[in-house]
């Protein structure tokens, strides 16, 4: 009986340490409105969602602040992190991690000065000789230069791209469109100054990496069904 006990004493340990979950070691890069830090706190729709999300799941979670994507993809490629949010699909992410349902949109647009009348996104001539933006590293920046485009060194910090643009060292520069309104609102530049053109509307969301969901291969399951919530709550508001 007295070994009989032992056995079930360990039986219940080992279930209760299997059922519990790892903490999720995420990145978030400094990407205003979506995710930032005001005031030494995580800031956000982007960081609300998935504070959100990770509430539905029961999930624990580390937050590290990255300066852009292209940091947050190496620590992914490092397994330093477990994913990151939010951020839009492309290939080099994909072979690393799985993009999850959207939780929002993004659309990445064309900000240049308003003052430049000859060579504009519209103009037939644009991607051929205008000099041309984005953040280092980024999935804009990478598509830029797999589209041909002529695209200078970018900045690490995405505000940084509006002094390229305010000193005319770039025609234009390719940012989320609430991105380029928050910078501009952040240092009061009079919004007349500049012009607006939507390029291309994306999916804005979660990836998890493929080592983590080896582990848990559930998860994103589980991940989706959270994000599905998330959205009719969004819908349910007045």
């Amino acid at each position: 009986m007295r070994h009989l006990l032992c056995f079930c004493c360990f039986i219940v340990g080992f279930a209760a340490a299997a059922s519990e979950k790892a903490v999720l070691r995420m990145a978030m890069p400094d990407y205003p409105p979506y995710t930032y830090v005001e005031d030494g706190q995580y800031q956000g729709e982007g960081y609300d969602a998935f504070v959100f999300i990770m509430q539905q799941l029961q999930r624990d979670f580390n937050i590290s602040l990255v300066p852009n994507y292209g940091r947050a993809v190496l620590d992914l490629q490092n397994n330093v992190i477990d994913g990151l949010f939010l951020a839009s699909e492309n290939a080099e992410r994909n072979s690393m991690a799985v993009f999850s349902d959207p939780v929002s949109i993004t659309r990445w647009t064309w900000v240049w000065l308003t003052q430049q009348q000859t060579l504009t996104p519209d103009s037939s001539n644009f991607a051929s000789r205008a000099i041309v933006s984005a953040q280092i590293n980024s999935n804009i920046y990478l598509w830029l230069k797999a589209q041909g485009y002529r695209v200078a060194g970018g900045p690490n910090n995405i505000r940084d791209l509006f002094r390229l643009l305010n000193n005319r060292r770039v025609d234009a520069i390719m940012l989320p469109e609430q991105t380029a309104l928050t910078v501009i609102q952040e240092n009061s530049y009079p919004l007349q100054n500049y012009q607006f053109k939507t390029m291309r509307e994306l999916p804005f969301a979660i990836y998890i990496s493929k080592r983590f969901l080896e582990k848990e291969p559930n998860f994103m399951v589980q991940l989706n069904n959270a994000i599905a919530e998330y959205q009719q709550t969004k819908t349910a508001l007045p």
